[in-house]
């Protein structure tokens, strides 16, 4: 299965850059998916939270295999071959 290139780039750092077999991303008009080969893309972040579905497991939870990002505003774009940029004013893991 072919994965994402994802950059999430806060205010004063990068706060992932790595691979990802899907996105959810909170948006003006509800949440998005973003899969591999997806369609290009650019919308407004809202409040909330993004997910990304890795497929790695954390070793502190061998369960868990997605990282969440609280996030506060900013774009999502949706580029060619499957790589996902994010900018977003506001980052918790």
């Amino acid at each position: 299965m072919s994965k994402l290139k994802v950059t999430i780039i806060g205010k004063d750092k990068i706060a992932y850059e790595g691979e990802a077999e899907a996105v959810f991303v909170p948006t003006k008009t509800g949440i998005v998916e973003i899969l591999p080969n997806h369609t290009q893309l650019v919308s407004a972040i809202a409040d909330g939270e993004l997910v990304l579905k890795t497929g790695i497991e954390d070793p502190s939870n061998p369960l868990r295999t997605s990282k969440k990002f609280k996030v506060s505003g900013g774009v999502l774009e949706v580029r060619p071959e499957s790589h996902v940029v994010i900018l977003t004013d506001l980052i918790k893991e």
